[in-house]
């Protein structure tokens, strides 16, 4: 069964599409985060492989040719679903004279899995999106049930934060709302020194995903000031904590684990079963106080101790050659010459 592409698909029924894909699907693989790609000179295509929903971005590298890049995806439950996809894929790719596809399928990290896309012809690279190891959450069915189920520790950090005053909000689609954000956000910009995109990307983004129905910013208060916020989404029964942002000196403890409580409860609001804390260090790790995710990883484990392990990115090669050359270098020069602000990249 050859892929094809859908033309034009309304945002409403590719997103059920995606919801339906055998994993349940995920928000990067979103009508809405398709848009959000276009602002990066990114191309979204819709595509069906063995029954099988997937959002694809084609990208021109200039000297090298075309670059497919299906951020986590495909949606496949395991490496054997991702073979006869990846087939198709390469077919596709090759009439189409794709230098190389990147995917980012969410297949939990076993031996055997690894194995089996290196016999599929895969080739392991660097993840796009920073989650290859994350806490999954287990939602229950009702709001009522959620407190409940944390572990006694964040329930106390929860009602702690009540009790001191923290104020949490379904903030609307406006701009103050995104100042805010923004605001925090660039505190820890600054703060961690990352290399990101600038304020009108993100504004951007958020604002996109809002207003396309699959995400929601919970903004903490305290004394009529912002000091913590999250964008949660949501598609299908799969949520996730997409970014974040809070005061460095914190005014008052359990704000963050206010927020993230309160985001749950959106996403079970809105029939999730899981929610998705996006991005920890990987299990080995998990004690190493170098890695550059650990306090984070022990804020998302104090939810849920398990941390699960994807495979990550993996590589499909049609042209040996320049990708090989797009190792070495390319990559990074192509990265300058598109440069637009400090913090763009080709990805």
């Amino acid at each position: 069964m050859a892929l094809s592409f859908v033309d034009a698909p309304t945002p409403a029924e590719w997103d059920a599409r995606i919801a339906a894909t055998p994993n349940g699907g995920n928000i990067f693989q979103s009508h809405a985060l398709g848009e959000v790609k276009r602002m990066a000179r990114w191309e979204p295509r819709y595509a069906v492989s063995h029954g099988v929903a997937m959002t694809l971005h084609a990208k021109r590298a200039p000297g090298f040719g075309t670059v497919w890049y299906l951020p986590k995806g495909p949606c496949v439950a395991d490496a054997g679903m991702l073979g006869p996809i990846v087939g198709d894929l390469r077919a596709a790719a090759r009439r189409e004279a794709v230098v190389f596809v990147r995917t980012e399928p969410e297949i939990r990290e076993t031996p055997q899995a690894v194995r089996a896309l290196e016999e599929m012809g895969l080739v392991r690279t660097e993840p796009v999106q920073p989650s290859s190891s994350t806490v999954l959450f287990p939602l229950p069915s009702s709001t009522e049930d959620l407190l409940a189920a944390y572990p006694s520790k964040m329930r106390n950090q929860v009602r702690r934060a009540v009790r001191d005053g923290v104020e949490v909000v379904h903030a609307p689609d406006d701009d103050t709302t995104y100042e805010q954000m923004w605001g925090l956000w660039e505190g820890v910009i600054r703060d961690q020194g990352l290399g990101v995109r600038g304020k009108d990307y993100f504004v951007s983004s958020w604002r996109t995903m809002v207003r396309a129905g699959v995400a929601q910013p919970v903004i903490a208060y305290h004394d009529d000031r912002p000091i913590a916020w999250a964008l949660a989404t949501c598609l299908g029964k799969v949520a996730a904590y997409k970014e974040g942002a809070s005061l460095r000196e914190r005014p008052v403890r359990g704000a963050s684990e206010l927020v993230q409580y309160e985001a749950m409860r959106w996403a079970v609001e809105r029939g999730a079963r899981v929610y998705d804390l996006v991005g920890t260090p990987h299990s080995t790790r998990v004690d190493d106080p170098s890695d550059l995710r650990h306090n984070i990883g022990v804020f998302k484990r104090n939810f849920h101790k398990e941390v699960t392990d994807w495979v990550g990115a993996w590589d499909l090669v049609l042209r040996p050659r320049r990708y090989a050359v797009w190792e070495r270098v390319g990559e990074r020069v192509v990265g300058r010459l598109q440069r637009r602000e400090p913090g763009d990249t080709f990805w």
